[in-house]
């Protein structure tokens, strides 16, 4: 596991403790991340963010039923060569940021599949989370920013996503 120093000093460090917990682990440390920055991460995405782009993805996601909406996060996350996937991985890194956040938001709003109530990060996770929320807001955005930049499938040659 990474240290607080590391990842301070090196931003990348949290990145790849990130990619190396399993996909559900991300999604929940994605979850409580969002959790604890609130609503100060739509802000922080420039205006250079398609909201309308990330709404409309989002508003797709959300007319599934829950557990397909699972599903389709741990897809964008594994990479996996889906439509929800492929959308997702044509998207700016700023806009996949509001994306995420839209997900946290339906979560909270139980229109999305939530957190179970009694949900604990693994050992792994916390201690990832407890290095990321010591850092400054600017670095925070930035881990999140990279996290879920490199997610979802590269849109499918001669297809329209």
């Amino acid at each position: 596991m990474v240290t607080f120093a590391e990842i301070e000093m090196n931003l990348d460090a949290a990145i790849e403790q990130f990619y190396r917990l399993q996909t559900d682990r991300q999604l929940a440390l994605l979850w409580f991340i969002y959790k604890e920055m609130g609503d100060s991460v739509t802000p922080a995405a420039p205006a250079t963010a398609a909201r309308d782009v990330a709404g409309g993805l989002y508003e797709q996601v959300k007319a599934t039923p829950q557990e397909e909406q699972l599903q389709i996060m741990r897809d964008i996350a594994r990479k996996a060569s889906t439509r929800f996937s492929r959308e997702y991985g044509a998207l700016s890194a700023n806009t996949k940021l509001a994306f995420w956040y839209y997900l946290a938001q339906g979560m909270d709003e139980g229109t999305i599949i939530p957190m179970p109530d009694n949900y604990q990060l693994s050992d792994e996770a916390k201690e990832l989370f407890d290095a990321i929320i010591r850092l400054d807001f600017q670095q925070q955005i930035t881990i999140l920013r990279n996290a879920v930049v490199n997610m979802g499938a590269e849109p499918a040659e001669g297809a329209a996503v």
